[in-house]
């Protein structure tokens, strides 16, 4: 068993290291934007004060170790991804014995929504991978009784929201377990006020400190109010559905969920966290396949779990209330091994495809392109940043997130400040940039005009405008001064 548990961890990091230079999806622009902030830091730039960020601060500041480079950090997001997978198949197996962590790892390890972004320097994968080992914390806290499990629990999810604020529901769906133990007596009620209060001052303790260093009110208004912009979008809310249905296996545990919820404290946290973050999801302004990567490690322990005692192969402690499965039939095991199936076929051949099939990005090319063009020195805007990274350029810090969806929007008097205020030497012009109207007029009015641009990759090398939208059109446009 043990050397199959090796396999699957093997298998795991395959998928997120192999071409990882050639990330087959890089959520459109949103990568870049956070290589390029984590580049930023590293040259000296203060984040929120100097560095516009509407995001958590952990994740660029632990970055800027890298200096940006694009390969660096991704591998960073993949090792914390498979440190995750180990720690939720330990968990698993406690939870419901060996075969349990197997499925488990097998589901994580090929869960595309999980593949996708762990190959990639993803908020979204650091703090979803940290809030699962905290979670795993959590039910070593319970099963011990010792408090260091439940501080160290508690620093883990405030690392989490520290990288991703969404990785803070982890803490509601905590604290909601622990209050309704309480509440259903299962838990003296002064034991759990106390585990809820040294979780909550663990959790702060992270960005607590990260204000310190910061200045509260500046990251307050980057993480906080500089989101409160964003449109609802109802179409975006089949995310859900597509989660659910790359990963059949997930949904067994909440058609079952009355049933899990019967067999012991470790499912019932983990159903109350899965409750909250779907809550949230369905909920917030926008939601995109790359947030339900936080439901990812709770839905494959409580999968695991599932599955392995409705096949008969559990043995941890689900198998100590062989009541709550009185009702299995042959019927629900066959299900249960339907949908393993079908979630191995479809998320993982997915998974699989994208990392074989993905060739060299364009944007690979044109940072080499981009960094022909300029001395280490200049300043460039590009409308998929991760260009300007690729050739570790810096941007004018108000031009670094080029998103369609960012307050206040990009718009052409912001881009003709920065160029004027930073000597900008080249323009790309893609994505959200060629939606600006006037922006060709006032570039030549700087003194830009577009340079031909014959870049040797391959349309049908770039995996796939099944995983992205392609980039093309771009066009470079240069300062005549630069060229001097």
């Amino acid at each position: 068993m043990l050397f199959i548990a090796v396999g699957v961890l093997l298998l795991a990091l395959a998928l997120r290291v192999v071409h990882i230079g050639w990330s087959y999806s890089n959520n459109g622009v949103d990568e870049g934007v956070m290589i390029e902030r984590t580049l930023m830091v590293s040259r000296g730039f203060s984040l929120y004060s100097e560095l516009p960020c509407d995001q958590a601060p952990a994740a660029f500041i632990i970055g800027s170790v890298f200096s940006g480079d694009v390969v660096s950090l991704r591998l960073l997001t993949a090792l914390v991804a498979l440190g995750a997978v180990a720690c939720c198949m330990a968990a698993s197996r406690r939870m419901a014995g060996p075969h349990a962590m197997l499925i488990t790892g097998v589901l994580l390890a090929l869960d595309f929504t999980f593949v996708r972004e762990s190959r990639l320097f993803s908020l979204d994968a650091l703090a979803a991978s940290l809030l699962a080992v905290s979670i795993a914390a959590f039910m070593m806290s319970r099963g011990r009784g010792c408090p260091a499990w439940l501080v160290m629990s508690g620093l883990l999810v405030g690392l989490a929201a520290s990288v991703k604020l969404i990785g803070g529901l982890g803490l509601a769906g905590m604290l909601a377990f622990v209050a309704i133990e309480a509440i259903a007596g299962r838990e003296k009620r002064r034991t759990a006020a106390l585990n809820g209060l040294v979780l909550s001052a663990a959790s702060a303790a992270p960005l607590l400190a990260f204000m310190v260093v910061l200045g509260p009110s500046e990251m307050v208004q980057g993480v906080l109010f500089d989101q409160t912009h964003r449109e609802f979008d109802a179409y975006l809310k089949l995310s859900v559905l597509a989660f659910f249905g790359l990963c059949a296996a997930y949904t067994l545990p909440l058609v079952y969920a009355r049933r899990m919820w019967r067999t012991g404290p470790d499912a019932r946290l983990l159903l109350c966290v899965a409750v909250v973050l779907m809550l949230f999801m369905v909920f917030q302004p926008l939601t995109f396949l790359h947030h339900m990567v936080f439901l990812s490690p709770v839905m494959a322990l409580l999968a695991g779990a599932f599955m392995a005692s409705e096949m008969g192969l559990g043995k941890g402690s689900i198998a100590r209330h062989p009541e709550v499965f009185e009702h299995k039939t042959a019927r629900l095991g066959a299900a249960c091994k339907a949908a393993l199936m079908a979630s191995v076929l479809v998320s993982g051949g997915l998974s699989v495809y994208g990392v074989v099939a993905q060739g060299e990005p364009a944007q690979v090319e044109y940072g080499r392109i981009l960094s022909q063009m300029t001395s280490p020195d200049d300043y460039v805007i590009c409308g998929d940043p991760i260009i300007a990274a690729y050739a570790d350029l810096r941007i004018p810090p108000e031009v670094v997130n080029a998103a369609e969806r960012r307050y206040p929007l990009l718009d052409i008097d912001i881009l003709r400040q920065s160029i004027i205020e930073y000597d900008v030497a080249v323009v790309v012009v893609c994505y959200y940039l060629n939606d600006i109207t006037g922006l060709e007029g006032m570039l030549a009015g700087e003194g830009f005009s577009p340079a031909p641009v014959a870049h040797s990759v391959a349309e049908d090398k770039a995996v796939l405008d099944l995983f992205q939208e392609p980039i093309e059109p771009v066009t470079f446009y240069v300062r005549q001064a630069a060229l001097a």
